[in-house]
């Protein structure tokens, strides 16, 4: 599961800890009140981003221009993952059962460039299959 434009741009703003009128004000250079509305709008898909708003608001969040300009507003990245993606079988996925959770949260996580939360979710990956492996040597 791919997040959208929008997706990604609430996600990381509430990581940053700012509201959207917070958000709005850093990014834009606005008051409080009118950039809460823009950042409402562009979260919400009504107001699509300009190139300059996406490079405005990757500023404000601290991440590389290319973690908003890729795609855009209300528009998914899935279309393209079946070209770069991972094939996992079912059977390994019914065999690991939180796989396919920590998968989904993976792929958010490359969507955005969070290096902490690759880490983190890689570590959960890690800890899915030795369990699962501790597990068949129990039972053998």
């Amino acid at each position: 599961m791919n997040l959208t434009l929008p997706e990604k741009i609430q996600l990381l703003r509430k990581r940053m800890g700012l509201n959207q009128g917070q958000f709005g004000a850093k990014a834009f250079n606005l008051s409080e009140e009118t950039g809460r509305t823009k950042i409402k709008n562009i979260e919400l898909g009504k107001q699509k981003p300009t190139a300059d708003d996406l490079v405005q608001m990757a500023r404000a969040l601290n991440v590389p221009e290319s973690v908003l300009g890729q795609v855009s507003a209300g528009q998914s990245e899935q279309g393209s993952s079946l070209s770069r993606g991972l094939l996992v079988d079912q059977a390994v996925l019914e065999r690991f059962h939180q796989l396919q959770d920590y998968l989904e949260m993976l792929n958010r996580a490359v969507s955005i460039d969070d290096e902490e939360l690759i880490e983190h979710i890689a570590g959960k990956l890690s800890d899915v299959f030795t369990y699962s492996g501790q597990l068949k040597a129990i039972n053998n």
